[in-house]
């Protein structure tokens, strides 16, 4: 199995790295995002087959505001949300009407990670 090319936008540097480290350990490219800006210049220069969506970064609704500009761009990248609260904000927001094709929670689990990348 060829590894994927993902993008993970967190502004929190434990989570990117526990991230990439994962996701490397099982041979994909991981490219890591900050912020929204450094989030639409890797995502328009990398091409990922996959992004990896904090919620909350430069303000409350910055995931869902980078998942609408990426959608715009591709319909075809698989894009999931990230988020502290998990399950209580994907139930406060339609992820997938959004435009996400999930949500995790953080801390992400090892597991459900490599799940998703499938």
């Amino acid at each position: 199995m060829a590894g994927k090319r993902i993008l993970v936008v967190d502004d929190d540097q434990d989570i990117t790295i526990s991230m990439k480290a994962i996701l490397e350990s099982k041979g994909h490219t991981v490219i890591v995002a900050g912020n929204e800006k450094e989030c639409m210049d890797k995502f328009n220069s990398e091409e990922p087959e996959i992004v990896f969506l904090d919620l909350m970064m430069e303000s409350m609704e910055s995931g869902i505001t980078l998942c609408r500009k990426i959608r715009e761009k591709s319909r075809s990248v698989k894009i999931y949300l990230l988020s502290a609260v998990g399950d209580e904000a994907a139930g406060t927001i339609d992820i997938h009407e959004t435009g996400f094709n999930g949500a995790m929670s953080k801390p992400v689990s090892p597991d459900e990670l490599l799940d998703m990348v499938q």
